[in-house]
């Protein structure tokens, strides 16, 4: 087996940069979502603050292919190939209509094709979300709910007979008055339709605000009704493990120990999530994660430090982790060597067989390795002063590699 390579690995997951970037492209289409709407039903805007906006949202969108070819390694393809297959043609379309000059007419709603971009971002980095996956559902919900304000607002204004006398922001914020009543309730009376197709225009809308105020109480409910799934996970192993007791009789000492040793357990997020993730995962992968949990640790061991990457490999997959409690003993005085350890974290302590400490060990620390190597008995004992996560090579698989 090859060693993992990083400029081969094609991933199919956002890194930080290309989410930062894709965020500020999300941003800017708000802006060109609010633009376009707004310039065809109140008029062209004007200013310096329009300008640098427009400049920006029209560089951004043609340099995003290149920006984002950079950040993503794609493995076995022509650069030209990938830039060519991402310019898809909504990409181009939108691109060109966000220039100043299709402004105010009606060819310029081309340039809400970028939502269509947006969408499929958000829709792939929701993936990556596990873990807030409501919260960023409200999120979202909050973008695309400002997003189908505006638009049903200038829809609005599109469609009515505008009153004398009142100035356009007057009417659009009129009009967004009107969007938010009709979308979250049925409206209040006071803006009310007069032709048939104003009629149909809020039936549509109050349509959609059901289906929308429907999503958002659903989601609500969800967020404070459902609880974190390792803190359930670990409220139900609790429970199996209060019955195990209450079946067995076991003494009060031995229960506190175990509820303890459970409760580690939840705080290291350990025993609820690795095993389970890890045997999932196909072997290459489960490879490379104990490549990097582990191969500090391997270097330590004097003897080991020379070895090969294939060596290393093996001696990592063939490393079991395991927890000792607080006072446990890893072994004592006199038994066999079956393994040796290393530790990835807690502080342990060694003692002769009259009980006198002669040594400490530490995260980092290995221990085990003389008497496994000279297939002699254990000349002392080792003993967790605290929580220990420690690594165990058995003899077995040592002998083998």
């Amino acid at each position: 087996m090859t060693m993992f390579n990083q400029r081969t690995y094609r991933r199919n997951i956002f890194s930080r940069p290309e989410v930062g970037w894709n965020l500020f492209l999300a941003i800017l289409t708000l802006w060109a979502v609010y633009r376009i709407p707004a310039d065809i039903v109140m008029g062209p805007g004007s200013g310096i603050e329009y300008d640098a906006l427009d400049f920006l949202l029209v560089i951004a969108y043609f340099i995003d292919p290149i920006v984002t070819y950079r950040m993503t390694s794609v493995r076995g393809v022509h650069a030209k190939g990938v830039f060519l297959r991402y310019l898809l043609p909504f990409d181009i379309v939108a691109a060109i209509a966000v220039l100043p000059f299709f402004h105010s007419n009606e060819i310029s709603l081309f340039g809400l094709v970028k939502l269509v971009h947006v969408t499929v971002f958000i829709t792939m980095w929701r993936h990556q979300l596990l873990r807030r996956g409501s919260v960023m559902r409200l999120i979202l919900f909050l973008y695309w709910l400002a997003i189908l304000i505006h638009l049903t607002a200038s829809g609005w204004l599109f469609i009515r007979v505008e009153p004398t006398g009142v100035s356009m922001q007057q009417e659009y914020l009129k009009a967004v008055y009107w969007s938010v009543t009709t979308l979250t309730t049925i409206g209040y009376g006071d803006i009310v339709p007069h032709s048939d197709l104003e009629m149909k225009y809020a039936i549509g809308v109050m349509l959609i605000g059901f289906l929308m105020m429907g999503y958002l109480i659903g989601n609500i409910a969800g967020l404070l009704n459902k609880p974190d799934p390792l803190r359930a996970q670990y409220a139900n192993a609790l429970e199996e493990v209060s019955a195990f007791v209450q079946y067995h009789r076991l003494p009060g000492i031995l229960k506190h120990r175990i509820i303890d040793y459970f409760g580690y357990m939840w705080q290291q997020r350990a025993a609820f999530t690795d095993a389970s993730i890890l045997n999932t995962l196909p072997a290459g992968i489960r490879t490379e994660i104990s490549l990097h949990l582990k191969r500090d640790v391997i270097h330590r061991v004097p003897f080991f430090r020379e070895a090969d990457d294939q060596f290393i490999r093996e001696i990592a997959n063939e490393m079991k982790p395991i927890v000792v409690t607080p006072g446990e003993f890893v072994f004592h005085t006199g038994d066999p060597a079956h393994s040796m350890y290393f530790i990835s974290r807690g502080d342990l302590e060694v003692i002769d067989e009259r009980g006198n400490l002669i040594g400490a060990l530490t995260d980092g620390d290995f221990f085990g390795e003389m008497a496994l190597l000279e297939k002699r008995r254990r000349m002392g004992s080792v003993r967790a002063l605290d929580y220990c996560e420690v690594y165990e090579l058995h003899a077995g698989a040592f002998a083998s590699i």
